[in-house]
């Protein structure tokens, strides 16, 4: 088991795997994921040896990739690579680095890149100076060792810690998260039920939420500034949690759940017949093909003969365009003003009942995603700090010194000319 466990750490798989990830991570972001099947069926029905595009996408579990089972094996693979690489390559390495070894031969010295020959200097002298340079110095009879950087060969360590907890955050938050879109109208009281994507393993909240106002900031261009919406979280017996106005990029987090401010709309209007004191609400439905936010509503006259008036409303700042049944403009009025439409009827727009759009969340793998990239961004200070190594050798007529680092060569080599220029007295 521990050799087929030590075969995974290589590096050559463990590239191919990350080429892979990489590829269907690639691919995700060009195949639309996790939308319904009339959606694939529509934009994908190109025909391909026989089958339509989108059978392919369903069979190969194309549309939702980052929560297939293939798309975890490889993450899977690719952890047990990382994991491996760690505890049979890293941790050795590491281990090794923490020894002291001495040259007690002059032709060691041979192989390393800075070296020079001095007299016989006092040991003390030697010892000192390392240690005033930060070395950890160990000593045996003639020979002294000494490193220092020690924390430099963790980087790769906590590099792999990274990686591992970002594969681990992103495999626990498709198995155990949720999304859902809601569309709810203001003062409305709502619970989550139009779930967009979940997970095998996710459990929907149950908590009541609601809506106690939204509105509509705009420039002075008339372009919609920013939508925000108030939002109340309740209790099971109807009681408040929490409060909070949400705006785009400013979201309401509460034990888990994160509500996003991601659209608007109109669900309805209020009108009012002036001449018979009574008021009425009519659905409106949203033009889909328009490149704009566009409502249309109709109110009927004589039902009998298919006569009414068309409405259409363009923005949530009140405004309204009546037409006929024939597309006759009859005029354009706001909230509050009152319309001669025919000679019987007048009518008082009331009110727009305006929906706010809110995503609702869960993700219980972002605090240990977040945990990985805090690893990560230590692991490239670490890796800046070199691990530099120096040895000392006296023998019967003179004493060598020899030294290499990692990196930072410049810096090595400076620090090699401060100790020859203090103990040098002939060159070799």
């Amino acid at each position: 088991m521990k050799k087929f466990i030590k075969s995974f750490a290589n590096l050559e798989l463990a590239i191919f795997l990350l080429l892979l990830i990489a590829f269907f991570s690639g691919l995700g972001s060009i195949i639309e994921q996790d939308k319904s099947i009339d959606f694939y069926i529509k934009n994908y029905s190109k025909v391909i040896l026989g089958l339509p595009t989108w059978k392919y996408l369903k069979v190969l579990d194309l549309d939702h990739i980052y929560s297939a089972w293939w798309f975890f094996s490889l993450l899977f693979v690719f952890g047990v690579c990382l994991l491996s690489c760690t505890f049979s390559q890293q941790f050795p390495a590491l281990k090794f680095a923490r020894r002291y070894y001495f040259y007690t031969y002059s032709s060691q010295f041979n192989k390393l890149k800075f070296t020079f020959a001095s007299e016989k200097p006092l040991k003390g002298q030697v010892c000192f100076r390392l240690i005033q340079e930060d070395y950890a110095v160990f000593q045996k009879q003639s020979c002294f060792y000494g490193y220092k950087g020690l924390i430099g060969r963790l980087g790769p360590v906590v590099v792999h810690l990274s990686i591992i907890c970002i594969l681990l955050g992103s495999i626990l938050g498709a198995l155990k998260g949720f999304s859902a879109q809601e569309f709810v109208p203001k003062s409305e009281i709502f619970h989550v039920q139009n779930i967009v994507k979940s997970g095998y393993f996710s459990k929907v909240s149950q908590k009541a939420f609601r809506v106690n106002d939204f509105w509509v900031n705009y420039n002075k261009t008339g372009l919609i500034k920013q939508f925000q919406s108030d939002i109340s979280i309740l209790s099971g017996q109807g009681d408040e949690i929490t409060r909070k106005t949400i705006s785009v990029n400013n979201p309401l987090v509460n034990e888990g759940l994160t509500l996003y401010q991601t659209d608007w709309g109109i669900s309805g209007l209020r009108l009012k017949f002036t001449n018979k004191d009574r008021i009425i609400q009519l659905p409106v439905s949203k033009v889909v093909e328009s490149s704009q936010k566009v409502w249309v509503s109709w109110l009927p006259l004589n039902i009998k003969e298919k006569t009414g008036i068309l409405l259409v409303l363009n923005n949530a700042r009140g405004k309204i365009d009546f037409f006929t049944q024939n597309a006759q403009f009859l005029g354009r009025n706001s909230i509050g003003q009152t319309s001669l439409l025919t000679s019987l009827i007048n009518i008082n727009i009331v009110d727009f009942i305006s929906s706010t759009g809110i995503q609702i969340k869960t993700d219980p793998g972002i605090q240990t995603i977040y945990l990985g990239f805090a690893f990560l961004i230590l692991s490239s200070f670490i890796s800046y700090v070199s691990f530099s190594e120096i040895w000392f050798l006296q023998t019967t007529t003179t004493a060598l010194f020899g030294g290499q680092s990692n990196r930072a060569k410049i810096k090595f080599k400076l620090e090699i000319l401060k100790l020859k220029k203090v103990f040098s007295k002939k060159k070799t």
